[in-house]
């Protein structure tokens, strides 16, 4: 018998405690301590963590609205190229009797890079130099005999037949020493070509010759020689889809060319900055991407031909806009809407257009105003007027707080002594992609 009763005690005991304090524990005492001493009865739906609008409010979590410029941005990879790439070959056959550069070097334009032996087309020059002064000799002989065979016509002692054979006589001559300095400016190129030097500004590949082997001018192997590429301007090249190709055709009509950055995996920072400069004429119908491509300086020597990159295209920006965390905006079949906290500390269902989102933030329309309260958290266990308590994620820039009344000068409540001090602060703005 004493058992029941320490039992019917115990459960008193238990019974009071939730009662009375685990509300007052849970944060809720006042509301639930005032229901259970007055013996009224709960409104209708008070359980339903404040659907109504009436009982216990709905801990959410709430952020500012915030008025700033989001850059639009279009993030590709791509790779770098190089549009200066000089592959050496010789124009002459001969024998590589001098090198003068080394793989990896920077080299200059006009740098002499090979020479070859010249001593054959030495000689053959020599040799067409012989020819024209011997061919020059017959060419005068001729025109002595012209004149002295037109002194004795103009004394009827020679014959005209004498005359036209004279004249046909100078003129061969004249001819065979125009065909002999013909040849020798020939040879004369022939031999410029046993010099090799660089034709562009450029750092060396791999050589692939060296002194005391053979050339040949019909070697069109793809290597050649070495190879010489221009370093200091590169070009980034990268696809795009179809659907921004409008975008980049108007960026590419304006004044000022738009900037494309150049990041590599793991960078924080851009390597390069350049300037967007083509589009490419016809769309690839197999993949429904057009080729662009943009100038990159490359003075710094960062970048590098044939690596892949990052390029983020400057498009334009979204100027003075509203923006709100992107998982503040819900979706229903009458389109999109957000919570907002009102003065009353009383939410109301705002519709509201979503302009464009930016990785977590969105840009919505006028129906939200800066410095209004939206929230974040929370939303499934709120409808049209729910009562709310709510803690404040971060405060919009430019909104300031009037001190002592926790509410912010745009007249919406701005969390205070209810903000959690340990809730995540608002993301810095990022830029817009349509990556």
């Amino acid at each position: 018998m004493k058992r029941v009763l320490y039992l019917a005690v115990f459960l008193a005991i238990a019974a009071g405690f939730y009662v009375y304090a685990y509300p007052r524990l849970s944060g809720d005492g006042a509301a639930s301590a005032q229901s259970a001493t007055s013996g009224q009865g709960t409104q209708k739906g008070s359980g339903q963590g404040g659907r109504s609008g009436g009982g216990f409010p709905t801990s959410i979590l709430a952020a500012i609205a915030g008025k700033q410029t989001i850059p639009i941005t279009n993030t590709a990879v791509g790779f770098i190229e190089a549009p200066q790439v000089a592959v050496m070959r010789t124009r002459a056959d001969g024998l590589v009797v001098q090198q003068n550069v080394t793989e990896g070097q920077m080299v200059k334009t006009g740098d002499v890079l090979f020479k070859l032996d010249d001593g054959p087309i030495q000689a053959v020059i020599a040799k067409d130099q012989a020819l024209i002064a011997k061919d020059q000799a017959t060419g005068d002989a001729a025109e002595a005999q012209l004149s002295r065979d037109q002194d004795l016509f103009k004394k009827q002692v020679a014959t005209q037949q004498q005359i036209d054979t004279d004249m046909a006589a100078t003129k061969s001559a004249a001819g065979t020493v125009a065909m002999d300095k013909a040849q020798l400016r020939t040879d004369q190129l022939t031999l410029s070509y046993m010099t090799i030097t660089a034709p562009i500004d450029g750092r060396v590949g791999a050589v692939n010759t060296s002194v005391g082997n053979i050339v040949h001018a019909a070697d069109t192997s793809a290597t050649g020689l070495l190879t010489i590429t221009n370093m200091s301007t590169l070009r980034v090249s990268f696809s795009i889809p179809e659907v921004d190709l409008d975008k980049f055709r108007n960026v590419l009509g304006q004044k000022q060319a738009a900037q494309v950055q150049v990041m590599v995996p793991g960078d924080k920072a851009p390597r390069a900055t350049g300037q967007f400069s083509f589009i490419d004429s016809s769309v690839d119908s197999s993949s429904g991407t057009v080729v662009v491509k943009a100038d990159v300086d490359n003075s710094a020597g960062k970048l590098w031909p044939g690596q892949y990159v990052s390029a983020v295209t400057q498009l334009g920006a979204y100027t003075d806009v509203t923006t709100v965390p992107l998982i503040a905006v819900q979706a229903s079949d009458k389109g999109s809407f957000v919570f907002v906290v009102g003065a009353d500390q009383k939410v109301q269902k705002q519709p509201v257009t979503l302009v464009a989102t930016v990785n977590d933030t969105a840009i919505v329309g006028p129906e939200i105003k800066p410095g209004d309260h939206v929230v974040v958290e929370g939303q499934l266990r709120l409808a049209q007027g729910s009562l709310v308590k709510e803690t404040l994620q971060g405060q919009a820039a430019g909104v300031a707080l009037t001190q002592g009344t926790g509410r912010s000068k745009a007249g919406k409540p701005a969390g205070g002594a209810s903000t959690d001090a340990g809730a995540p602060s608002s993301a810095p703005s990022t830029p817009a992609t349509n990556s």
